[in-house]
């Protein structure tokens, strides 16, 4: 094998480096993502990532407003079902309301 000597310019190094590293933290983030799509919490665990009474989660299972897996008398709770719950309760910015009556076509706010 023959070891070649490769000429690039200052520019093109940096891209070849910064798209290295692109490649590299995106792929660190799709696994991060998979496991904590996978990641299951306790009641407890449950409550401090909510930052929650246990009560107030008891509530809200029993009223089922809250995504759970009910094991015997076990409760369990997907991290990434959580936080997309968590996501259904947020209420749009008035910057983001405004962007997305732009694109509609609508009068601005």
């Amino acid at each position: 094998m023959r070891d070649k000597i490769i000429v690039t310019t200052h520019d093109e190094l940096i891209f070849l480096i910064e798209d290295s590293v692109r490649k590299i933290l995106s792929e660190k983030s799709e696994i991060k993502h998979n496991e904590s799509s996978t990641l299951l919490l306790s009641l407890k665990e449950a409550s401090e990532f909510l930052k929650l009474a246990p009560q107030t989660i008891y509530g809200f299972t029993s009223k089922r407003l809250i995504p759970f897996i009910k094991r015997g008398k076990k409760l369990y709770f997907k991290k990434n079902e959580l936080e997309e719950w968590l996501d259904e309760g947020k209420k749009k910015s008035l910057a983001e309301l405004n962007k997305e009556f732009k694109l509609n076509g609508n009068i601005k706010l």
